[in-house]
């Protein structure tokens, strides 16, 4: 809230959850308690659904576990509408256009496009030089929601949950999401365990250039190929 006010004195009308998990949802009461109570906050069914449910409260208190209580006092405030895939949101002169293909980071993902800026804020589904946590989420799914992003939006500045925007950030980070996975889809093909699977992540030099400077790399890149090769042999059968 304090760098929107460097940008601009217009108040805030509307919030876009991009999915469930807290660092994108407990900024909401915040917001409602600085510009308005009544301001619609939209999210797709899903996320609003698990954070009604346990998700929510399960958020919070690992929020406050990360930040050595620094989040205590932060309440729960639940997305109010339904933003759906295809839907269009008009806000004067501005139109945003919300994207939903699946899951990807999560099962409840959006997109949102300002039509008019060619601007694309993507949630999860992409970062910049940082391992997303896919743990409720899916490779192949992901994919395939680059791909429709892109098919469908063509040329935008594509924004991250975390990192910086870029245009080729889809490219880049489905680069390095594919180095993971088709390692581990060939590994299963070949009959090669997971810890084989591991070492050949390792050595793809789609993997390998981001080691040193990627966010997180060490401690989540064995995790990563885990589900990788789990998701591959799923796939496989």
């Amino acid at each position: 809230i304090r760098m929107i006010k460097k940008v601009t004195d217009k108040p805030v009308i509307a919030i876009f959850n991009s999915h469930y998990h807290g660092d994108h949802f407990l900024g909401n009461q915040a917001f409602i308690e600085t510009y308005s109570k009544v301001m619609p906050i939209y999210a797709h069914p899903y996320s609003i659904k698990q954070i009604k449910g346990i998700e929510g409260n399960a958020w919070r208190n690992l929020m406050e576990r990360w930040t050595n209580q620094a989040t205590v006092g932060t309440k729960v405030i639940p997305p109010t509408h339904d933003a759906n895939h295809g839907d269009v949101f008009h806000f004067g002169d501005v139109r945003i256009k919300v994207h939903h293909h699946g899951t990807a980071h999560t099962p409840g993902d959006i997109c949102m496009q300002v039509i008019e800026d060619k601007v694309t804020y993507v949630g999860d589904i992409a970062m910049g030089n940082r391992i997303a946590n896919i743990d409720d989420g899916s490779y192949v799914g992901t994919f395939k929601a680059y791909k429709n992003l892109q098919a469908t939006e063509g040329d935008q500045l594509w924004v991250p949950g975390h990192g910086e925007p870029s245009k080729q950030l889809l490219n880049e980070y489905g680069e390095f999401l594919a180095g993971i996975y088709d390692t581990c889809v060939k590994a299963v093909k070949d009959g090669q365990d997971l810890s084989v699977a591991k070492s050949l992540v390792l050595k793809d030099p789609r993997v390998s250039k981001r080691a040193k400077t990627m966010q997180g790399f060490d401690g989540n890149i064995g995790k990563y190929t885990s589900l990788a090769y789990l998701e591959a042999e799923k796939e496989a059968f």
